[in-house]
């Protein structure tokens, strides 16, 4: 009996001893493999070679013979990793098994140990793009001929195609990759990168330039390069890796390029310039070059030569501006009636077409001018956002057609086409405001005027992805919205003289065009944006500012998820939040306005700085270099600026306060006055005039600029409209100003 009950007590403890051994075992060191075979919530320890490092963010491959597994430090997570993971480290990581999107990992991660440092790594896993699956990810993997389907673009950050052996993969790359403004290689290339997923779409993840080894001898190493914009001409530029001939093939039709350029030669950089061509004409162009036993190709990319047009760009404002930083150049107008009167001025001057690409419309009066234009025979097309009220819309029930779209994201263009085929009546009308009253008459905006054909032509093609055809009627089953475009337009223009980037998201690589423009500041950088939530272009402007330029800035969405404010604050960049009621609506950007000599531009349009507006909206976007719109646009930045930190009506006295002008005298009279005020103005010298009529408060109501003036003249005020009460005239030559009190009764 007692030999009976020590045998159960034994059985006993052997069974718990092996219970115990289970349970420890659990978080014991197992092979990668074993661990991904794991339920969800196990916690599994795990040694391997750590295949990245911080190219991919914080997420670490770790690799050993059995298989690879990311370890990421979600919420939960100790110590520093990854910080003190480096690709080449050996490393034992403890945490829970998890599926993210799609992708098994470990995270949060409880313990990890660097026993090793610069160890070899794992040899690729040599794969074809269809074994890019589940049995494969984790591991680093190498897939040999691709070839890019956009070869001879740019990247920037998503997803990119290839194909290899009949069969098709992506690789992904994240914000801040270091291929990101690098252009996309026009050649076979051997991929390394490491096998991912994501929402269920297998994704190879390159980790820098040496995971592209181009595999042919003989290939383009650049994208073909505009230059030398005239009306009847171009220069086309482009680059081999050894020597090889210089040849195009162009024409207008993308698919039949006509016309063969054979100049020959033997070089590594080539350069042939087209002339003979039409003006504000679009031009389909390939490169290609023969080293003697191989021809190469570039892809058919798409220019324009410059146009007759006369090139006049106008910038209208909703508020007022700091005069007092002008060196000259003025905004056309700043007042919200001033902006809205010259859209339905441009609207009621059209003659044959008129397009309109916009996010929202609730103001009755575009309507109206839009509707008396297609009723005297003005053809119209309008596209607008699927999701918004557009109230305008609604209510009025326009004649001509609408179609609304972009399921995937947002429809946010703001533009206007008006007879792109017109030498001297195409206008193109851009920035950043919608047709609402609180864009027009509350939210601090912009408005630019472009009378330019080839500019016009280049936004048509854009409008009628948009449209679904070429006619007057929608091609339903055809339109095209976000992603599902094509890059088609061309990129460079020349205007007046001023030479424009246009930049269409989300096929375009907007964020590498303002990240570009960026890296050129020298001297200082402004931006006023309504949001800031892109992680390039806040790396962007950090690095401007380590370069020492001085950079400001004015974000209204400070508290939107991911973004930049913070950490543009906590990287000491010279940013606010705008403070007012109003919501500012901007979203430009001025580089190097105090330096003339350096290359002044403006970047303005409907893009907000955002995920969103790079890889899924349908945004417009132009670059000006112009040192004269660089220093208007300076003027607008100064007095939000100084509205931001609490300046209140010292921010809209536009020019510095005098007693007296020399030179010149104003009258107002009746003062008091009830339904019109005459001025009688005499000034001694040739110079700009500027007249405001404010209230008390200091906002614009009324502002107009009367350029050369000299000798006597007289205006008039229009006052039926204002209340009763005491009011402001400005008026300002020279960069000083004057002020005088008017009365209006009732």
């Amino acid at each position: 009996m007692i030999l009976h009950k020590m045998f159960l007590m034994n059985k006993f403890r052997f069974t718990a001893l092996l219970l115990l051994l289970a349970w420890t075992t659990s978080e014991a060191q197992i092979d990668i493999a074993n661990a991904r075979s794991m339920s969800e919530g196990s916690t599994v320890t795990i040694k391997g070679i750590a295949t990245n490092g911080a190219e991919q963010g914080i997420i670490r491959y770790i690799q050993d013979d059995t298989g690879g597994l990311p370890a990421y430090p979600g919420t939960g997570s100790v110590g520093d990793f990854p910080d003190d993971v480096r690709r080449g480290d050996l490393v034992e990581v403890t945490g829970v098994i998890k599926s993210f999107n799609g992708l098994l990992e470990i995270d949060p991660i409880t313990a990890y140990n660097v026993e090793s440092r610069d160890n070899a790594l794992p040899e690729p896993k040599l794969i074809t793009p269809d074994q890019l699956n589940e049995s494969n990810e984790g591991l680093l993997v190498r897939l040999e001929n691709v070839r890019f389907k956009n070869g001879g673009g740019i990247f920037s950050g998503g997803v990119y195609e290839f194909e290899a052996a009949g069969e098709s993969g992506v690789i992904f790359l994240r914000t801040n990759h270091g291929l990101i403004g690098t252009n996309i290689p026009l050649a076979n290339v051997n991929l390394t990168g490491l096998a991912s997923e994501f929402n269920g779409n297998h994704q190879l993840l390159p980790r820098d330039a040496s995971d592209l080894e181009i595999a042919d001898d003989f290939f383009i190493t650049s994208s073909l390069r505009q230059s030398d914009i005239a009306k009847d001409g171009f220069t086309i530029s482009w680059n081999t890796n050894t020597t090889g001939t210089s040849n195009l093939r162009y024409g207008t039709d993308p698919s039949n390029l006509d016309i063969d350029l054979t100049v020959g030669g033997s070089n590594t950089s080539h350069s042939i310039s087209l002339s003979g061509l039409d003006p504000a004409k679009i031009y389909y162009v390939q490169a290609y070059s023969d080293n003697g036993s191989t021809t190469i190709n570039s892809g058919v990319e798409v220019f324009s030569t410059a146009s007759n047009s006369n090139g006049f760009i106008e910038i209208y404002f909703n508020y007022q501006v700091d005069g007092s930083f002008s060196n000259g150049a003025y905004a056309d107008d700043y007042t919200p009636i001033a902006l809205e009167a010259a859209i339905i001025d441009r609207i009621r001057a059209a003659q044959s077409t008129i397009d309109v690409s916009v996010y929202n419309t609730n103001r009755n009066p575009i309507i109206n001018a839009l509707t008396e234009a297609y009723n005297r025979g003005v053809q119209e097309r309008l596209v607008t956002d699927n999701e918004t009220s557009n109230l305008a819309l609604q209510e009025l029930m326009p004649p001509f057609p609408v179609v609304r779209g972009n399921a995937e994201g947002l429809m946010h263009n703001k533009f206007f086409v008006i007879d792109a085929e017109s030498e001297t009546n195409s206008w193109v009308i851009m920035g950043s405001t919608n047709m609402t009253q609180q864009n027009i008459g509350e939210d601090p905006n912009n408005t630019i005027h472009i009378q330019d054909q080839a500019l016009a032509r280049a936004y048509t093609i854009e409008f009628e992805e948009l449209w679904g055809a070429d006619g007057a009627e929608p091609g339903i089953f055809n339109v095209r919205f976000g992603a599902q475009k094509a890059r088609n337009t061309p990129r460079l223009f020349v205007i007046g003289g001023v030479p424009v980037e246009s930049y269409f998201s989300p096929t375009d690589n907007t964020t590498v065009g303002i990240t570009q423009a960026l890296a050129t500041a020298e001297e200082d950088v402004e931006f006023a944006l309504l949001t800031f939530t892109n992680n390039e272009l806040g790396a962007a402007i950090i690095d401007a500012h380590r370069d020492d330029v001085d950079v400001r800035g004015i974000i209204e969405n400070i508290n939107d998820q991911g973004g930049e404010f913070d950490f543009l604050q906590s990287n000491g960049v010279n940013v606010i939040d705008d403070t007012g009621s109003r919501q500012l609506h901007h979203k430009y950007c001025i580089i190097d306005a105090t330096a003339p000599d350096s290359d002044p531009m403006v970047v303005t349009g409907s893009h907000n700085w955002s995920g969103g507006a790079e890889t899924r909206n349908d945004e417009n976007t132009l670059i000006f270099h112009s040192a004269s719109m660089a220093n208007i646009f300076l003027q607008e930045f100064e007095a939000r600026w100084c509205e931001a930190q609490g300046g209140g009506n010292s921010c809209v006295t536009s020019t510095e306060a005098v007693e007296g002008i020399e030179g010149f005298t104003a009258t107002i009279s009746p003062n008091p006055a009830v339904d019109v005020a005459v001025i009688d103005l005499n000034l001694d010298r040739r110079a700009d005039l500027v007249i405001r009529l404010l209230d008390l408060n200091g906002r614009t109501l009324q502002a107009k600029l009367l350029g050369g003036t000299e000798g006597h003249l007289t205006e008039r005020l229009s006052l039926g409209a204002l209340p009763a009460g005491t009011y402001l005239v400005s008026f300002e030559v020279e960069g000083k100003s004057v002020v005088r009190k008017l009365q209006v009764l009732p």
